[in-house]
């Protein structure tokens, strides 16, 4: 009886003990609910710890032995009998090694919270808190050599205050040293984001560890189901995970990263671990740094896809992982705020680290991202070719830009992707420009200064080429949209005259307001696109350039410097004004005209128009700007001939054009000389087809 309270009153007298609060410690912890396998793998980085120092010390030799039960609510001899285990969720793991076990070091370590005892391999000094926050308890059984005496000592850690209880401590009748920890009971919400199936619990151990595997640094690592299943994962590894690994090493302010690649043949996508202590602490996906690694690969030899995953290691990345080792203690600037000044210095970040490895994977991947960059332009060029030939000469002079546009581009996204590049490339050459005036100056070599002038010209000849096939491609796309404009839309009804009168101009704008590639009035005559003034749907009192008062308004008025018969076009007078063109649009298919009806007769108000500019009058710089009674007036009504329309035109006496599609009369009066032509939207756009037909078929674009 003495000898057992003796014995009690030692094993009270060695109860671990802390000044911390566990239960406080714990409630503080972070610990993501997607990372439920955490406190497995500290347990398991614990046991190799414990290998090595085991190795170390000669204790045991090879390897070293990790084993994995994982315990499921139910009973053994039920999961013996069942064929569906996995279905069952896990409730604990429990943990096996032969390592250096519990020993006076390792248990006084274990005993103070943020202990500095494996600063030097990663350790924290709270893997068990990390533990505890997602199971109820730890119960650790561990067996120690002291003094070339095996001994025993065993104790659970809960989420208690104290934390420690039960604790226990003989003589070991196995001789042999290792330890034996239960992960117990799952908390929510852990448990409902735990894997259930054994191999894919078995991939994400090695996932975690991989650095280990591809080193041949793991010990033997066994996983057994309760239905005496069970896996090694040195045969996973080597069935699902290894192949060739590739490496490459960077530096950044004289510390070495090394960067390792493998393949894995269950992973979801490529990624890029950074790892510390040989396990991976910060993860990011590869395709937003390499958009060539977005879809798996195919491996045609075993006929499967795969995904590369990237392992960064350092010293600087072990010395800086943080507590719960889920981050770095350096900062994690995006590649837009890591700017040129913080590359001038020598802060380590973690975009520096990023943009490094990058090129590493490029160098590492150059065979597999070429072929995969050359299958994405030729998917891509037929698209080009016929529905952006203006991009046609980047392939010659920016084609490493378009293999690294991202792959499964729609129409859309790949002309704004073209765009970007176009307009990056045509900013380089403007800087040429500038550099080769600079150079000018003081060049001293007149060869030199040829070969830089030809580079510039070659380029900007190009830029031209471009600029001409954008306006060709820019007039097929006009003349589709007023093919659209003048059917019938959703609603069974026609546009609005303003829609329509918006693609030939801009309404309520003047020329002094609008570059000239923002109307189109090339559709009716190529000359159009010429001009000096332009006022568009504008109340005349409202134009600067012609004093009428009048309220009437025209769609569009066109007063002109160049007329169009050559016998004036040569004409040195250019005061007054030696022509005007008019244009009004009507609604498609309007059928309410009224002959000599003021708002519903076109022709009546068009004539009226003309008189208006005859008798407007106005300054301009000082002198007077007057339209004289013999400056030519050419108009256009743009309108479909419906029948009544017909009738006013009939009654106008109004004669076919040629083809038979418009009308036209000439008005040679003692008032105004006018030409005045009736043209139906589809006269319109089969004209301008016809007229741009050249253009289109040199770009191979449809008529």
């Amino acid at each position: 009886m003495l000898s057992k309270i003796i014995y009690i009153l030692i094993n009270l007298a060695i109860m671990p003990k802390t000044s911390t609060n566990v239960r406080n410690r714990v409630n503080k912890l972070h610990l993501p609910k997607t990372k439920s396998l955490f406190p497995l793998y500290e347990v398991i980085s614990n046991s190799i710890h414990a290998i090595d120092e085991a190795k170390e010390k000669g204790i045991i030799k090879g390897n070293g032995e990790i084993k994995i039960n994982i315990l499921r609510i139910g009973k053994d001899k039920v999961f013996k009998e069942i064929s569906n285990t996995d279905d069952y969720p896990i409730d604990s793991f429990e943990i096996i090694d032969n390592g250096i076990g519990l020993n006076e070091d390792n248990y006084n370590s274990f005993q103070e919270f943020d202990s500095e005892y494996k600063l030097e391999i990663g350790g924290k000094g709270i893997g068990r808190l990390v533990c505890l926050k997602a199971f109820s308890k730890l119960v650790i059984k561990s067996n120690y050599l002291d003094k070339s005496i095996y001994k025993t000592r065993s104790f659970e850690l809960k989420k208690t205050v104290e934390g420690y209880s039960n604790y226990k401590e003989d003589l070991s009748i196995d001789k042999e040293t290792g330890t034996n920890v239960i992960l117990k009971s799952y908390e929510s919400p852990y448990k409902e984001n735990v894997p259930k199936s054994i191999t894919e619990v078995s991939r994400e151990i090695i996932k975690h560890f991989q650095l280990y595997f591809i080193q041949d640094k793991q010990p033997n690592i066994i996983i057994k189901n309760q239905d005496e299943t069970f896996i090694s994962l040195t045969t996973v590894f080597n069935n699902e995970f290894k192949s060739k690994i590739l490496s490459d090493i960077f530096t950044i302010a004289d510390e070495d990263f090394n960067v390792y690649i493998s393949k894995s043949y269950s992973a979801q996508s490529h990624k890029v671990n950074y790892c510390a202590n040989e396990r991976t602490v910060k993860s990011e996906g590869l395709a937003k740094h390499l958009v060539d690694l977005k879809y798996s690969i195919l491996d045609s030899k075993r006929n499967e896809n795969f995904y590369y995953q990237v392992f960064v290691v350092s010293d600087l990345l072990d010395d800086s992982v943080n507590d719960a080792r889920t981050s770095f203690n350096f900062p994690d600037k995006s590649d837009n705020e890591d700017d040129v000044q913080s590359e001038l210095t020598e802060e380590v970040t973690l975009s520096k680290i990023r943009r490094n490895t990058i090129v590493c994977i490029e160098k590492l991947l150059l065979e597999t991202l070429s072929v995969i960059r050359t299958e994405k332009v030729e998917r891509y060029k037929p698209i080009i070719d016929n529905k952006y030939p203006n991009y046609a000469n980047l392939f010659k002079y920016k084609k490493e830009k378009i293999e690294r546009l991202p792959v499964g581009l729609n129409e859309n996204e790949l002309d704004i992707r073209l765009y970007e590049i176009e307009a990056e490339w045509r900013k380089d050459i403007k800087q040429e420009g500038t550099d080769l005036l600079e150079k000018k100056k003081d060049i001293t070599e007149l060869k030199d200064y040829k070969k830089l002038y030809e580079k510039y010209v070659s380029n900007l000849n190009e830029v031209g080429k471009s600029d001409l096939a954008r306006y060709v491609v820019h007039r097929r796309s006009v003349i589709d949209l007023l093919e659209r404009l003048i059917e019938l839309n959703d609603n069974e009804k026609f546009e609005n005259e303003d829609i329509v009168h918006s693609l030939f101009f801009p309404i309520r704008e003047t020329g002094n307001s609008i570059f000239s590639e923002k109307q189109n009035l090339w559709l009716l005559d190529e000359r159009l696109t010429f001009n000096k003034f332009l006022a568009s749907d504008k109340l005349f009192k409202q134009i600067d350039d012609l004093g009428s008062d009048s309220k009437e308004r025209m769609d569009l008025i066109i007063k002109k410097e160049e007329v169009f018969d050559k016998a004036v076009l040569f004409s040195e007078n250019r005061i007054p004004f030696q022509s005007f063109t008019i244009v009004e649009f009507k609604r498609p298919e309007r059928n309410d005209y009224v002959y000599g009806d003021p708002k519903k007769d076109p022709i009546a108000q068009v004539r009226r128009y003309i008189r208006e500019t005859i008798d407007g009058e106005t300054k301009k710089k000082g002198k007077a700007i007057q339209a004289s009674l013999n400056t030519p007036f050419y108009c256009y009504i743009i309108a479909d001939i419906t029948s009544t329309l017909k009738y006013v035109l009939e009654e106008e006496s109004f004669i076919n054009t040629p083809d038979g599609l418009g009308y036209f009369r000439v008005y040679d009066t003692n008032n105004y000389k006018a030409y005045i032509e009736v043209l139906p939207f589809n006269k319109v756009l089969k004209d301008s087809k016809e007229r741009n037909k050249v253009l289109f078929e040199r770009l191979n674009l449809p008529n």
